[in-house]
């Protein structure tokens, strides 16, 4: 149609604006690219490495060595496989974890390099080699002996590869792990061991029954409370809401841009539009033409996005797969994924676009060319505000945004969207500073923590006894919700408890973590009936306090009481935390941690982040220049006439800017604010989602410092485009003022 000639001529003559509009589908579609095609590789990548290599169910170690495997496999029809290992100090700061290679579980995958083939072969942990560099060929001396690096592998039961099964940070500088074979790995005089075990049918408690009355489970630790191994599937939790709901927020803040885009165009064209019904024009045609303007926003955009998203699709499944230790077995573009990126705007968009220009041609021809509705009509809100009493200043900005409600709305909601984008990453970070300090830091006052083979009997000085068994509650029945009960010595000094007064809580009582308590919703005085999984020993224990930390879900009581109620021998613990180093003989300790590796692990699991929120600011800020630009242009583009008169009046030009280019200052500070709230609210239950599955929770926290910063980045974005508008305001000529007067 000819009426299709304008269309470019009025993008270009208004670029700003679609422009704008074409960039926030850009962000939209690219991010709908790299979270949904990644996430799902490693989603399939990971399942298929945990089948093909046989993930273990569960592990767990013995008091006494198992001689029966073969006849408990056959009795109860699952794989069970002896696990040996030794931790090797390299240097005083990096351990190295030398694992025997295994034949039936939790097998090896190179990812780069090759097998094992010859005596004194190593394969290490990448990102362990990687941060040591230690490079394939080189060589590596441990217990005297030279081995070669021939190959970087992983395992299914070290994809998170952290040193103990709770250890939440990882630091592939201090610890990683090394695969040798049974020659290279017999050679060494020290190790300790624990049993990996599949179960092929549902004989879990059958199997543990035979277990404790033939021999004593000390520890047994299901795949899903292992963090080496579960820790990737509560992460990767966070992928698909934020591969759904961030793009689809975009791209309703889009919608509200186009609806107002458009809506304003049409008001200018209501007289073009009459004209055009008079001359024979069909509602059908005119309606295609305008639904041009959303069609190119979003043929463009969805085009530009979904090619940068799979652009950066590689590099963010490589950063992430490596990340987790998880090998590419195979990589897929998904087709579906691919056409849904591309769709997705013209679901939103052009609907959208239909809704607002339908609603004005249901105006009659005649009332069109008179241009439209009553102009000069006063809307509700307008009323109710007595504008008598303030200057003409401050009347003008009121009016500017009280008169068009749908660009305002537009305005906080895209200011709230980019300032929630921009503080989830310092309120991430402050919440885990938060949970660390109040988890671990104020809590554990020890320097070191010994976990042993089996039941120790032996006095040390100088430090606290511990032991532990992991339990269920009875009533209502649920062996899903596991939690860890500790048995600690009386007067301990390394366990530090407070109640949410911040007192010390006494240890000779039965103390319940917060995040526990609520989940059982339980309440000091409560009684409830425990399982031990371990024994299937059933007794009842009556909560004295709740401690206000964050630490997981446990239960703390007298080491004394924790032996008697479980059938544990008397004196008897399994873990000391001390102060000081212990001189333990060979093979006595099954794992040694130090307060410092896990400070150090939280900070290597920091560096990266940082750089992440550093990347998360940018796209916000972005969003929120263009947010802010676009809605300036069009408070300009609408007061042409006004800033003309004024410039005949006599103002000077900083006298407009501050009218006219400020009138939406408070709509600014208004959106951020609202984003605070907000974001505590989504946060919260991203956290929620994430540790669902964990025996610890993260609680939202943003500190005041961050609050102020996030405020001086919006405003900025403010004045950025602020000035931006200013050669637009300087561009309008006071003979602007005669032109476009309605008759």
């Amino acid at each position: 149609m000819v009426i299709d000639r304008k269309v470019k001529r009025v993008m270009f003559k208004n670029k700003s604006q679609y422009l704008g509009s074409i960039m926030l589908i850009i962000i939209s579609c690219m991010l709908f690219s790299v979270f949904n095609i990644p996430g799902n590789n490693i989603i399939n990548n990971l399942s298929e490495f945990r089948k093909n290599y046989i993930l273990e169910d569960a592990s767990f170690v013995t008091q006494n060595p198992i001689s029966n495997i073969s006849e408990i496999e056959n009795n109860y029809n699952a794989i069970l496989e002896e696990r040996k290992l030794f931790d090797y100090k390299i240097d005083g700061n990096t351990e190295l974890r030398v694992l025997k290679k295994t034949d039936k579980i939790d097998k090896y995958v190179v990812v780069k390099g090759k097998g094992l083939k010859n005596k004194n072969e190593i394969l290490l942990e990448p990102n362990f080699a990687k941060a040591n560099k230690l490079s394939i060929d080189s060589t590596i001396e441990i217990e005297g002996e030279k081995l070669k690096v021939v190959g970087y592998a992983v395992v299914p039961d070290y994809v998170f590869p952290v040193k103990s099964e709770g250890d939440m940070f990882k630091n592939p500088k201090a610890f990683g792990f090394g695969i040798v074979s049974d020659d290279t790995f017999n050679q060494f005089n020290k190790y300790s061991s624990y049993y990996s075990i599949k179960f092929l049918e549902d004989n879990k408690k059958s199997m543990l029954d035979y277990l404790n009355k033939n021999n004593f489970v000390i520890k047994w630790i299901d795949k899903k409370d292992n963090m080496r191994i579960s820790f990737v599937d509560n992460d990767l939790k966070g992928l698909d809401p934020m591969g759904k709901y961030l793009p689809g927020a975009i791209i309703l803040l889009t919608c509200i841009l186009i609806s107002v885009v458009i809506s304003r165009l049409i008001k200018k064209e209501y007289i073009q539009i009459g004209t055009l019904y008079a001359l024979g024009y069909r509602k059908e045609e005119i309606l295609r033409h305008y639904l041009r303007y959303s069609f190119i926003i979003s043929i463009v955009g969805s085009l530009i996005g979904t090619v940068l998203g799979m652009l950066f699709c590689k590099p963010f499944l490589e950063f992430t797969t490596s990340f987790y230790d998880i090998p590419l077995l195979s990589v897929k573009y998904y087709f579906g994924y691919l056409v849904i990126s591309l769709i997705l705007p013209f679901v939103f968009l052009i609907p959208t676009t239909y809704l607002v220009v339908n609603r004005a041609l249901k105006l009659s021809p005649l009332k069109l060319m008179k241009g439209g509705v009553n102009k000069s009509k006063v809307n509700i809100l307008e009323k109710k505000i007595k504008l008598n009493k303030y200057s003409f200043v401050t009347k003008f900005r009121i009016r500017e945004v009280v008169r068009n409600i749908p660009r305002s709305v537009f305005m906080i909601l895209g200011v709230t969207f980019a300032s929630m984008l921009l503080l989830i990453g310092f309120a991430t970070k402050d919440s885990m500073d938060y949970a660390l300090n109040k988890s671990y830091i104020e809590t554990y006052n020890y320097q070191y923590d010994y976990r042993f083979n089996g039941f120790q009997f032996k006095e040390l000085n100088k430090t606290d006894k511990i032991s532990f068994s992991p339990c269920t509650v009875t009533s209502p029945k649920s062996d899903d919700n596991v939690f860890i009960i500790y048995g600690v010595q009386k007067n301990a000094k390394y366990l530090k408890l407070r109640d949410n007064n911040k007192n010390l809580l006494n240890l000779d009582n039965v103390i319940i973590t917060r995040p526990l308590a609520d989940k059982l919703n339980i309440n000091i005085g409560d009684s409830i009936e425990v399982k031990n999984k371990l024994n299937s020993k059933k007794f009842k224990i009556k909560i004295d306090n709740i401690a206000e930390t964050y630490i997981g879900e446990f239960v703390f009581m007298p080491l004394i009481k924790f032996n008697s109620l479980n059938g544990y021998p008397k004196g008897s613990y399994i873990e000391v935390y001390s102060k000081d180093k212990i001189d333990l003989k060979d093979n006595e300790s099954v794992n040694v941690s130090t307060r410092n590796e896990i400070l150090d692990g939280y900070q290597s699991l920091m560096k990266p982040f940082k750089s992440m929120i550093g990347v998360i600011s940018l796209v916000s800020f972005i969003i929120g220049l263009i947010v802010i630009y676009i809605v300036t242009s069009l408070i300009i583009e609408e007061n042409k006439q006004n800033i003309s008169m004024l410039k005949v009046l006599g103002y000077k030009d900083k006298q407009i800017y501050s009218l006219i280019l400020k009138s939406n200052t408070v709509l600014v500070i208004l959106g951020y604010i609202i984003s605070i709230p907000l974001l505590y609210v989504l946060l919260g239950k991203f956290f929620e989602i994430m540790t669902k599955e964990m025996n610890y929770t993260i609680p939202t926290k943003l500190n005041n410092i961050n609050i102020f910063l996030g405020s001086v980045f919006i405003l900025v974005a403010y004045e950025v485009s602020i000035i931006a508008n200013r050669r637009k305001v300087i561009g309008i000529s006071m003979s602007e003022s005669l032109k476009n007067r309605n008759e």
